[in-house]
């Protein structure tokens, strides 16, 4: 109202006025991400909001739930004031996601977009490859290799391997066999006579690893070794037998092709006195009801298209001693004579 020396005036009233801050809360941050995930502890960092209300942002906060809670649990008991925040003590295997609030003197913001849920494990990588295979046999229509796992699994165990292969004269590869459990596998149908390379891939559950180094080639054909006996010394010392009981050689061996097998004594025709069985990697000879003619020397020979082995055999039979022979009388005077005899 107005005043004067003649007095008061009418009154004028203002429109309603509300006492307000000269500033609004801010705006949501934006841009909210997770970098970086272990089986404890997750890393998160989000951009500023668009508007800070006309006021400095002070702070912000962060919740974080699990999957299937309802409830939001704060992260930092102070608002922290950098873009970034460390959120610890996650239970391992749970999956979480976080929101994010921007303050201000007015207040907090409405909070950001939930991040999406992120399983609290440590980080997994692909793995390295597996050693470089070795070729372990062939024949004309399959070859077998075999590898030593990666040095690294990439922090998850391996599921399996992939094998593929290719013809030397070829640059494509093919797929033989995926999620391969073992460290050995062969490969069928290959052509005859065809010279062949092969790698392999080790898998985790985030994916298959670079192939290892290829192989030697190999010619799918038959694989040629050399005849060997496989025994012991315990093997070579003499076999001692008594008179009248039966024995039995067993002698194991390997060859490629199969050896062909032959048994023999000198003077004896070993296939009338003596059984022998064989097969593709072993051979018994037995002899029953022994006498003395059973001593000697057994010799026992392999023989394919690579090379021959020989291995001889020693049998000592114990007997009884039998009558002296061929006694001649000599020097017979009437007091004394010599005596002399075979055995």
């Amino acid at each position: 109202m107005g005043v004067n020396k003649y007095g008061v005036g009418e009154t004028l009233e203002s429109e309603a006025v509300k006492a307000l801050d000269p500033f609004t809360v801010p705006s949501p941050p934006k841009s909210l991400e997770i970098t970086s995930v272990t089986k404890e502890s997750m890393t998160l960092c989000w951009a500023r909001p668009d508007s800070d209300g006309g006021n400095e942002i002070s702070g912000y906060v962060i919740e974080r739930r699990e999957k299937n809670s309802l409830r939001w649990i704060r992260v930092n008991k102070k608002p922290v004031y950098d873009l970034r925040i460390k959120s610890s003590g996650l239970r391992e295997g749970c999956e979480y996601e976080y929101r994010v609030y921007a303050e201000n003197a007015a207040g907090l913001s409405l909070p950001s977009d939930p991040s999406p849920l992120i399983k609290a494990e440590d980080p997994v990588f692909l793995p390295s490859p597996p050693s470089r295979p070795k070729i372990m046999d062939h024949t004309r229509s399959h070859i077998t290799i075999g590898w030593i796992k990666p040095l690294f699994d990439g922090g998850a165990p391996i599921i399996g391997y992939t094998v593929e292969y290719k013809l030397t004269s070829e640059t494509d590869w093919s797929t033989a066999i995926q999620s391969l459990r073992g460290t050995e596998y062969t490969v069928i149908g290959l052509t005859s006579g065809a010279e062949y390379v092969f790698r392999v891939k080790s898998v985790n559950k985030i994916g298959a690893s670079d192939p290892s180094d290829a192989s030697e080639p190999q010619v799918a054909k038959e694989r040629e070794e050399e005849p060997v006996f496989d025994i012991d010394n315990e093997m070579r010392k003499t076999l001692v037998v008594k008179a009248g009981d039966s024995f039995t050689m067993t002698v194991p061996f390997r060859g490629k092709p199969i050896p062909n097998v032959l048994w023999s004594k000198p003077d004896t025709d070993l296939r009338t006195r003596a059984n022998i069985d064989s097969s593709d990697n072993r051979t018994s000879l037995t002899v029953e009801k022994v006498t003395r003619d059973d001593s000697g020397k057994y010799t026992l020979t392999l023989q394919n298209i690579v090379n021959t082995a020989t291995l001889t055999l020693l049998v000592k039979v114990l007997d009884s001693p039998g009558p002296p022979s061929n006694i001649i009388v000599k020097d017979v005077t009437k007091e004394s004579a010599v005596l002399s005899w075979e055995a």
